[in-house]
């Protein structure tokens, strides 16, 4: 009963999206390797989106997320700030929370970013995230980028390192990195690849 009311809520949700599709920009992506999602901008700075985990378990295990927020741009300045409420389909955990992010170039080839994440989750408690890290622009199509992280990959909130590279040509950007723990139990400390993937229409 609980999977069939998940499943009609995503149903409702990939309708009602379908359905604006011709009157906002359109964005489909991959996040850290188990999450795909599709979000749309309306009036260039309103957007809602939606995720999918693909993890691999059985469907009433799969995560179901949605965000609702603002973004702009300002001189040198761009930013970001998002809404979301999650659950797994089976019930057996929520998460909800806000992520409020910045992007500030401070040069042509160089820029920092910043994102505070106060996150909720019904099984691990409350935890204030965030992530600081930086840029180095390479050529036209290729950034080399760094971060220092706590915002959960999964679940738990872990102190993470995260480097990698920005490839970006056209409406289409992928983003190869390496994630590794930098304190916790030994079971954390593992070095994780994950990709990240978007395109625009």
């Amino acid at each position: 009963r609980i999977m069939n009311k998940y499943q009609r809520f995503l149903f409702t949700a990939v309708f009602a999206v379908c359905s604006l599709a011709a009157f906002a920009q359109f964005g489909v992506g991959v996040r850290d390797n188990r999450f795909i999602y599709g979000d749309f901008t309306f009036l260039k700075h309103w957007e809602v989106s939606l995720e999918q985990s693909v993890f691999s378990e059985k469907p009433a295990y799969q995560y179901l997320r949605a965000y609702a927020g603002y973004k702009g741009e300002w001189k040198n300045l761009s930013y970001k700030g998002q809404a979301y409420f999650g659950a797994a389909y089976n019930g057996s955990y929520k998460s909800y929370g806000a992520k409020i992010g910045v992007n500030y170039r401070v040069v042509p080839r160089f820029y920092v970013k910043a994102i505070l994440n106060p996150h909720h989750d019904s099984g691990y408690g409350y935890e204030t995230c965030f992530l600081a890290g930086c840029g180095v622009v390479l050529t036209d199509n290729i950034d080399v980028i760094a971060a220092y992280t706590t915002i959960p990959e999964y679940r738990m909130s872990e102190k993470r390192l995260r480097g990698g590279f920005d490839f970006h040509v056209g409406k289409l950007s992928v983003i190869p990195e390496a994630s590794i723990a930098v304190s916790g139990s030994s079971r954390a400390k593992t070095l994780r690849t994950v990709i990240g993937f978007r395109y625009d229409f």
